[in-house]
């Protein structure tokens, strides 16, 4: 058993003549760079980040070299850096990490990050109508103009009117 330790001990202290691999600790550490310090920004950008947005990227005040989109990263950043936690969620630079939570209560491992999802609903289709105005006369006297609206394809609305089903069909 000495022989086998003994041998172990000399295989470790020539590692170059048998080919065996070593492993070197590492490095020292590089110097991580100085964290570059957030750029001011006014009191009423704290009050009201949206309108500093707005007002900071505005045509009339930006750079003509400076396209929207990197004008709005630029104070979204500056944002970011200066308001932290109360930064709004809509002002969050692009590539920042997305909030995630819980999905369902019950599920501790369901996750939704980034906007939080809305039910599907219906889309409104937008149906041109036609409409008309007419004179009724008033039972006691005068004129009333009243309007009806149809469909403009001249479908027949099924919503309409009393429908009594009987079996199948009306």
């Amino acid at each position: 058993m000495l022989a086998v330790v003994f041998a172990v001990m000399l295989q470790q202290a020539a590692p170059a003549a048998t080919g065996q691999v070593v492993w070197q600790t590492p490095a020292a550490p590089e110097p991580v760079a100085a964290v570059a310090e957030a750029p001011p920004i006014p009191d009423s950008a704290r009050a009201d980040p949206w309108g500093y947005e707005r007002a900071e990227c505005s045509p009339l005040v930006r750079k003509a070299t400076e396209s929207m989109e990197a004008c709005q990263a630029r104070v979204r950043t500056a944002l970011a850096a200066n308001l932290g936690e109360a930064l709004p969620a809509g002002l969050a630079p692009a590539g920042a990490p997305e909030q995630c939570r819980q999905e369902a209560a019950g599920d501790r491992y369901a996750l939704q990050c980034g906007a939080p999802s809305r039910p599907d609903r219906p889309t409104a289709a937008l149906e041109e109508r036609a409409c008309e105005t007419r004179p009724r006369a008033q039972p006691s006297g005068g004129v009333a103009w009243t309007e009806e609206c149809r469909p403009a394809s001249g479908r027949q609305d099924e919503d309409e009117g009393l429908r009594i089903r009987l079996g199948g069909r009306d």
